[in-house]
């Protein structure tokens, strides 16, 4: 059977069995799959989706719903047809949500894209923490990259100033540190950055900034750079309070 739809005809046109559209996205999944998994023609589509997941190619729902979606396929294939046209026709709600997934796996959504460059706003281990605590008093920023002779040493969040600012208190009641690198003393484990390139995608984004490290922590940020690395300086911050808009942007593909 062709998958091939006529010029004149669309998914949408009621002439065309909805398995016909079914099949078509289902099969570029599988094709998709086969090449970025380099795997064999005997490995099933069950196995490359379990391992796609794994390597968050594949959110766990979209998986969720390509197991099914592969029972249907078999369903389709193996039924009965009549006229050349399987009787088996999904829903099309169902040819809606496989085409969009198909199109989030082949043409993802790039993190830079879905929440735009901004100003980072960096500093130098020897730099005023007064400039920092000013930024934070005016802006929404919250997270500032550290950076010494071109390469990032830290990152500095309002928790660590926080934390700085309760101990600095407690001796005299003044705050008596003045450095970046001061405050920095005050940091925790769980204050820190992972680098991505620029073409990171957005499902990357979040699969970064929520697998736990091996002592389970979290990164506080994502640190975007031309190519993912620690002497570039960042394109965007991407915290905890962008994860909305890359997940509402994962999910309206």
């Amino acid at each position: 059977m062709s998958e091939n739809l006529p010029d004149h005809q669309s998914p949408a046109d009621p002439a065309v069995n909805r398995a016909i559209p079914f099949l078509a996205a289902f099969n570029e999944i599988e094709q998709f799959l086969r090449q970025e998994l380099d795997a064999k023609k005997s490995d099933g589509f069950s196995w490359m989706v379990r391992l796609a997941q794994r390597k968050h190619l594949v959110r766990d729902g979209h998986a969720e719903a390509l197991q099914a979606f592969a029972d249907l396929r078999n369903a389709i294939s193996h039924g009965t047809y009549r006229n050349h046209r399987p009787i088996a026709e999904p829903l099309p709600e169902t040819v809606g949500e496989i085409t969009r997934i198909r199109d989030l796996l082949l043409d993802p959504p790039l993190a830079l894209s879905v929440l735009g460059p901004h100003r980072v706003r960096s500093f130098a281990p020897d730099d005023d923490v007064r400039e920092a605590l000013q930024i934070i008093r005016t802006t929404r920023i919250s997270q500032f990259p550290v950076y010494e002779s071109g390469v990032f040493q830290a990152l500095l969040t309002t928790n660590t100033i926080a934390r700085w600012v309760a101990a600095d208190l407690d001796d005299n009641d003044h705050l008596d540190g003045r450095t970046v690198r001061e405050v920095l003393e005050f940091a925790e484990d769980n204050d820190f950055a992972v680098f991505l390139p620029r073409t990171a995608t957005a499902q990357e984004v979040v699969d970064e900034l929520t697998m736990p490290a091996r002592d389970g922590s979290l990164p506080r940020a994502a640190l975007l750079t031309e190519h993912g690395r620690m002497d570039q300086q960042p394109l965007r911050v991407v915290g905890g309070s962008d994860m909305a808009a890359l997940l509402e942007a994962l999910d309206a593909v």
